[in-house]
């Protein structure tokens, strides 16, 4: 609420309002968590970039609120860039992971390079989407995933904070230095 808030502009609150009410009807496809558990992901993310940006402009939330649903829904590229635009849809694209091969190295270091070229809004909302999920990483028990979660971080996400929002990378870094010292989190 405090995100739609913040936009002056009553067509761009109605823009993410609309890209919100869009993202909550899908049905997700994430391991362990139902529809509703996994959006508020999406919906922390996109309330994260909106606030920090401070833009007037809905569509770093509009971007964050659909970052992953190439990924985990039957959403269509084409449905996204005629309900949302090209640029919105092309963003999505270029944030999308392909899971297959999520940790190989080249893979990442492609991907990285391309998120480095894109928007600095879809830069933004990777950052946040990282950093949401650091929060959460305790919860797995795989000590190898976390592993290689971190030195991802480290390895490309720090370097572009550092790069497109630095104000925020000494948090990144301490967050990180965290969830080493933490490991898993029994429940």
């Amino acid at each position: 609420a405090r995100a739609l808030a913040a936009l002056p502009d009553k067509a761009e609150r109605i823009r993410l309002e609309h890209a919100f009410n869009f993202a909550k009807e899908i049905e997700y496809h994430h391991v362990g968590l139902t529809s509703e558990i996994y959006f508020s992901h999406p919906l922390r993310v996109a309330a994260l970039a909106t606030l920090f940006a401070g833009t007037q402009d809905a569509g770093i939330g509009v971007l964050a609120v659909l970052h992953n649903v190439l990924e985990v829904s039957n959403v269509s590229l084409e449905n996204l860039s005629v309900t949302f635009g090209k640029c919105i849809a092309d963003q999505i694209k270029i944030l999308t992971v392909d899971r297959d091969v999520q940790w190989d190295k080249s893979y990442k270091s492609g991907y990285y390079n391309k998120l480095m070229q894109a928007p600095h809004s879809a830069r933004v909302v990777k950052i946040f989407d990282k950093l949401d999920n650091l929060f959460l990483l305790g919860l797995n028990p795989d000590a190898s995933v976390r592993e290689k979660y971190l030195a991802e971080i480290e390895d490309f996400v720090l370097p572009m904070t550092e790069a497109s929002l630095p104000s925020l990378t000494a948090y990144m870094y301490y967050l990180v230095q965290d969830c080493r010292a933490t490991g898993f989190i029994e429940h």
